[in-house]
């Protein structure tokens, strides 16, 4: 007698706190889910990790778990490659930044389908992106941190490498995100930075463009794309050197016909570029009152926050399942029709110690403290499209004790809202009536 036919499974690259639609979904089509997660990282993550195992946690299931640092490349392909003796891989998925590119190797290794070779690898770099897509990218040179004793004349000197204009923004080519991203409004400040760079390090220097500022965002199948959707983004640069996302509206209230059409045109090309071959491709653009369009960065995975979420509320249908179909080489569609706006917000904090968070005069509405409970963001389920403004969630990122810095980076947010509104109801009015409820207590630090 022949040997039972293995089951078939689906491998995710993914924090374990933005993991659950995918398993729900997964689980539903009769999938065991074979995860692999960071070792360690935010409080996020650090609570779901000491949930697993937990019988009556969503995260029972999950059929393995490989927690891996993405570095780890050649233990990642091993464990994959493991897994497949004992499944029938019918998909990986990579939902997390890290693991972009391990993402692409285990699927090019077990031949499933996957951006390609080239998106994952550009996609992971900032300068990659600066010199493949120079069409659609502001002026940049790089720059490499002064050995330790050079001193500031060498910083200056170094400084001299970028002739564009000012202000310029300055991007670390080592971290993820927005972390470390700043404004430097001259040359002094440009050298002032420079000077703070680790020996070796390497830094971005660029034309800091003006303009509104979207996530783009495509779902890509056999290098067309399926659909392409827009997310209005806000953050605190108008009050800060930073670059920290706080605001992500969908669809897009300040952009009309001809500017939509600029900026999807442009990601297309992008797309075409990149030889983008299968899965979600996530990027960020601004464009000016000239109709100028720049690109800002692109990523090779769907995007983090809410929109996700946002994308359902105000659609009506799931993206994850699309994402799984694209990832398992299936037949899928996604009709990108949109019914309501959907809003998430970030909202601001004194630093110190997190004490408590109160939302005062939004009836059914309770802060759900992630941190310290399931580790897990929920599924929210969207209304009816003529339904009143609905507040979803209001989460709290971070646990009670924990001590809160200053905005320079989206890994110091902790307290977010989602909620939405018909097309034609005044969004803005409802997000100053969620701000003005909502209250978040710290004590201040030694």
């Amino acid at each position: 007698m022949g040997s039972a036919a293995k089951q078939s499974a689906f491998i995710i690259f993914s924090d374990l706190s933005k993991i659950g639609p995918y398993l729900t979904e997964l689980r539903a089509r009769g999938l065991a889910v074979l995860a692999v997660s960071q070792k360690q990282g935010s409080a996020m993550v650090q609570r779901g990790i000491g949930l697993l195992g937990k019988p009556d946690h969503p995260f029972a299931g999950i059929t393995d778990v490989s927690l891996r640092d993405a570095e780890d490349l050649s233990g990642i392909a091993d464990q994959a490659s493991r897994w497949a003796q004992d499944y029938d891989i019918a998909g990986v998925l990579v939902g997390a930044e890290v693991y972009v590119e391990a993402g692409q190797t285990v699927s090019d290794l077990l031949g499933l389908p996957a951006p390609g070779w080239r998106a994952s690898r550009v996609c992971r770099n900032k300068l990659l992106q600066r010199r493949y897509l120079d069409e659609w990218s502001p002026k940049s040179v790089l720059i490499t941190g002064p050995a330790a004793d050079a001193g500031r004349p060498r910083a200056a000197q170094l400084a001299e490498h970028y002739d564009g204009p000012f202000p310029a923004a300055v991007k670390p080519l080592d971290r993820e995100s927005s972390i470390g991203v700043r404004v430097v409004e001259d040359t002094p400040a440009l050298i002032d930075a420079i000077a703070e760079l680790d020996p070796g390090s390497r830094l971005l220097v660029e034309e800091r463009v003006q303009g509104r500022e979207y996530n783009v965002d495509s779902l890509v199948v056999d290098g067309k794309p399926l659909v392409t959707m827009l997310t209005q983004k806000g953050t605190n640069e108008d009050s800060t050197a930073y670059f920290v996302e706080l605001i992500h509206t969908t669809p897009p209230d300040n952009l009309d016909d001809r500017e939509t059409g600029l900026i999807v045109d442009a990601q297309h090309g992008v797309i075409q570029r990149l030889a983008f071959e299968n899965g979600f491709a996530h990027a960020e653009y601004r464009i000016d009152d000239d109709g100028r369009v720049a690109l800002m960065e692109i990523a090779a995975r769907a995007p983090g926050d809410a929109c996700l979420h946002l994308y359902h509320l105000s659609t009506g249908q799931a993206v994850e399942p699309v994402l799984i179909d694209i990832a398992m080489g299936r037949p899928t569609d996604y009709q990108a029709v949109f019914r309501r706006r959907g809003r998430q917000v970030y909202f601001a904090h004194t630093p110190g110690i997190l004490r408590d968070v109160t939302a005062d005069g939004l009836e059914g509405t309770t802060p759900r403290w992630l941190a310290d409970t399931t580790g897990i963001w929920p599924a929210l389920a969207p209304v009816d499209e003529h339904a009143p403004a609905t507040v979803h969630e209001l989460f709290v990122l971070k646990p009670r004790g924990d001590e809160l810095f200053p905005l320079t980076e989206s890994s110091n947010r902790a307290v977010t809202a989602i909620f939405d509104a018909p097309l034609d109801a005044d969004i803005d009015a409802e997000e100053a009536r969620i701000r003005q409820a909502v209250t978040i207590d710290t004590d201040p630090t030694g």
